[in-house]
């Protein structure tokens, strides 16, 4: 007769084993989390980069059209204008270059207006330029209005309809989720990451080193010279590398990024007149633009664009 096989009770986990598993996965969690993050992050600032080089596509397709000239809307008839390049916030800014019906999430009231948001063509000329063209410049040039929006940009303020909003404070922004357009009317400045700066020609002679076009806003009201929070206070930033540039409003610091900007203080995407694009970091316009380039007021910085042609800064403008 057989004797029956020994069996043996499963032995549980220790209430202390259990807290030691829980700890160890906890401290996975942890450590991945933020590597998840970054690569999440990294991944966001990549496609950035892809539609900001696209744009790029689209703005030297239209130059190649238009005798080497990149998108300049066309300035109202108006003493109070320069007749140089300026007056390109009254179509909306960037907006204007993509859609002279400007709604966003305001309504359409009247024959020439919105609610409180959004903007309606150009007064006397509703959806049209000034010169009578009702074809937004680079619509044609786009597929779609999906690169208008950068993925990491989570907020933007919006300051109004032109021409009020040129000289804004940061403060006095409106906070927007920015949404990327289904349509035309959806095109309104606060569904735009971007800035763009407007008076560039395929080829210049006088600029030596590639100057950028095309990039990544800040929060701040980025036309003329409020560029990088400079909140007309561009004339108090002192010479590059002295020590007191001027602190914007809330800590901003002139001409830099923000932490609330779409990649945070680390910098920007854009893409340059001669076509390459960059990840841009620090001051970018200083570098690039500053009419001087050190404590004596030289122009000794390759990259400004004003190194050969002193003032070459003064015809180009800032819209976002």
């Amino acid at each position: 007769m057989s004797s029956p096989h020994c069996r043996r009770t499963p032995r549980a986990f220790t209430l202390i084993e259990l807290l030691v598993v829980i700890a160890i996965i906890a401290l996975l969690i942890g450590i991945l989390l933020p590597a998840l993050g970054k690569a999440r992050e990294s991944a966001k600032t990549a496609k950035c980069l892809a539609g900001t080089r696209q744009m790029g596509i689209a703005m030297f397709t239209y130059a190649n059209d238009q005798r080497d000239w990149f998108p300049v809307q066309p300035i109202p008839d108006n003493a109070q204008f320069t007749g140089k390049i300026d007056a390109q916030w009254v179509y909306g800014g960037v907006a204007g270059l993509f859609s002279l019906r400007q709604i966003g999430d305001g309504m359409a009231v009247g024959s020439g207006g919105t609610g409180d948001v959004g903007y309606f063509g150009v007064p006397g000329h509703i959806n049209e330029y000034a010169d009578g063209n009702d074809e937004p410049l680079l619509l044609s040039y786009v597929s779609g209005f999906e690169t208008l929006v950068c993925p990491s940009d989570k907020e933007d303020l919006y300051y109004g309809k032109p021409p009020n909003w040129i000289n804004r404070l940061y403060e006095n922004g409106v906070s927007k989720v920015p949404e990327a357009p289904g349509g035309e009317p959806d095109v309104v400045s606060y569904n735009i990451s971007y800035m763009y700066i407007v008076g560039f020609k395929l080829n210049e002679p006088t600029i030596i080193a590639p100057a950028p076009l095309w990039g990544d806003e800040t929060n701040g009201n980025d036309i003329r010279t409020n560029s990088f929070y400079q909140n007309n206070q561009w004339m108090d930033a002192g010479l590059p590398g002295d020590p007191g540039i001027y602190e914007g409003e809330d800590g901003h610091i002139d001409q830099s990024y923000a932490d609330e900007d779409n990649h945070g203080k680390d910098g920007g995407n854009w893409v340059f007149i001669d076509g390459h694009s960059d990840f841009l970091q620090g001051n970018i316009h200083a570098t690039f633009f500053d009419p001087y380039t050190d404590r004596k007021r030289r122009r000794t910085n390759a990259q400004s664009v004003n190194m050969i042609r002193a003032g070459r800064s003064n015809d180009l403008m800032t819209i976002d």
